[in-house]
């Protein structure tokens, strides 16, 4: 009786301590990842793609898609007119697979045709995993910006409004150059 009482004990502290640990805060490095895209190619924070640069991330619920297409845009104006350097920031996106109702198999289509258009990289999250791993809100659009060294410098929940993008490409164009 003491050893399920103690097991059951030990498994309540540990959860209640992952949950307090699982929230990504501004100046906190990043917990790594292994995911993947449509294609089935494996990627992490530590990807050759990804090492070096600044990151910006957007994780997506599917149904929440559009929210920040402003903040693409700006992203890409800047990055077209020189001010982000390519070989010093780097942009990608989690699909939220399981915030919606739309079938994965065609979210999957969606995305793999938008990859191979655009080279994007997009990466599948089927169960949460880094909604739960930085503690993300589900059923949104978050951004979040990491500097070379994975520390957290910048994360928004929602529509992005004008001057929190202004405040977002200040960081990436300060953290590239650091």
């Amino acid at each position: 009786m003491k050893k399920t009482i103690f097991v059951t004990l030990l498994m309540l502290v540990s959860t209640v301590a992952v949950s307090f640990a699982a929230e990504l805060k501004v100046g906190d490095r990043a917990p790594d990842f292994n995911m993947k895209d449509s294609t089935g190619k494996e990627y992490s924070l530590e990807d050759p793609r990804f090492k070096g640069k600044v990151l910006y991330i957007a994780y997506v619920d599917p149904d929440e898609r559009d929210t920040n297409n402003h903040v693409e845009d700006a992203l890409i104006k800047e990055k077209d007119s020189g001010a982000l350097d390519k070989t010093r920031y780097e942009g990608f996106g989690f699909a939220n697979l399981k915030a919606t109702s739309l079938p994965n198999f065609l979210i999957k289509a969606l995305i793999k045709s938008k990859q191979e258009k655009t080279g994007a990289v997009v990466l599948l999250d089927y169960d949460y995993t880094i909604l739960n791993l930085w503690g993300l809100k589900n059923d949104s659009s978050e951004i979040v910006v990491l500097d070379k060294e994975r520390i957290c410098r910048f994360k928004y929940s929602g529509k992005l409004p004008p001057e929190e993008l202004v405040k977002m490409i200040r960081i990436i164009k300060e953290y590239q150059v650091k």
